[in-house]
């Protein structure tokens, strides 16, 4: 064996043992070529806007809001057990569940299976409420980092950004602009309009819409419902924040690179992470 196959297979053998960190891939090629970026899908709570600042908030004044409807108002037991069914106990998001990155109709559905009775049209009723809860406590929206900023650096570096959510439409159009990123925004991937996550369609239909391959596109997200649509798709990387509901230790299984938030997509050596 000759020197040269002996010193790659000793290079190897190290690169394998070494342990994942933060800010770094651990399958950040494929074959010997690094990936070329050309798009990158953002979720949005907790990866663009801080989640408690104000889904804690709205979907507590939309359970009440329910509450009162069938009158159950001062059911606590109820009210507990809605909270619980979403992944909401005592103020804290369960990282899996429906409230950390599930649709409205994943949240109606839930709800539905512990009220007393079927309320016909739940979804309809409940994404109604969700918009102008939302409306309402619309100074509660509060961006990660600077997001005009951040998103400003991608778009000189040539990245077509767009969103991949699990909120609606209008919801996500309204925290887009009261965050004043809005026009920055170029594909606009909600629940309502396409199969959800972590179903890759959303994947696909930003790369039809530019002409990307799968390949050349990043998924960011905070949850592992956001690395498993990067997983489901082939996108060319999983990158995960821990500036939302996910943990570090569930994140790592899946992430290609960790960061703490989404301004570190690009170092302090103006240079994208996973180049």
């Amino acid at each position: 064996m000759g020197i040269c196959w002996l010193l790659r297979i000793l290079f190897i053998t190290e690169e394998k043992s070494r342990p994942f960190r933060h800010g770094e891939s651990s399958c950040n090629t494929q074959g010997d070529l690094i990936l070329k970026i050309k798009g990158i899908l953002f979720d949005k709570d907790g990866t663009l806007l801080k989640f408690g600042s104000i889904w804690n908030k709205v979907i507590d004044d939309v359970i009440d809001h329910l509450l009162e409807m069938i009158g159950e108002t001062c059911n606590l037991n109820l009210r507990k057990q809605l909270s619980i069914s979403i992944g909401l106990r005592d103020g804290q998001v369960d990282e899996k569940g429906h409230l950390a990155s599930g649709t409205s109709l994943d949240i109606a559905n839930a709800f539905q299976a512990v009220l007393p009775k079927d309320i016909p049209f739940l979804h309809q009723w409940l994404s109604k409420h969700l918009l102008e809860k939302t409306k309402k406590s619309i100074e509660y929206v509060q961006p990660v980092c600077d997001l005009s900023l951040t998103f400003s650096a991608l778009k000189e570096k040539g990245i077509v950004i767009g969103i991949a959510t699990a909120d609606d439409y209008e919801t996500t159009t309204l925290c887009l602009e009261h965050l004043g990123i809005r026009n920055e925004v170029q594909f606009l991937g909600t629940a309502d309009l396409y199969e959800k996550k972590p179903g890759s369609q959303v994947v696909e239909k930003f790369c039809e819409k530019f002409g990307f391959k799968t390949e050349e596109v990043a998924v960011v997200g905070d949850t592992v419902i956001d690395l498993q649509t990067a997983k489901n798709s082939n996108a060319g990387y999983g990158i995960a924040v821990l500036s939302g509901v996910g943990s570090e230790g569930e994140l790592q299984k899946l992430a290609d690179f960790v960061i703490p938030n989404v301004e570190h997509l690009i170092n302090k050596n103006d240079k994208f992470i996973w180049d």
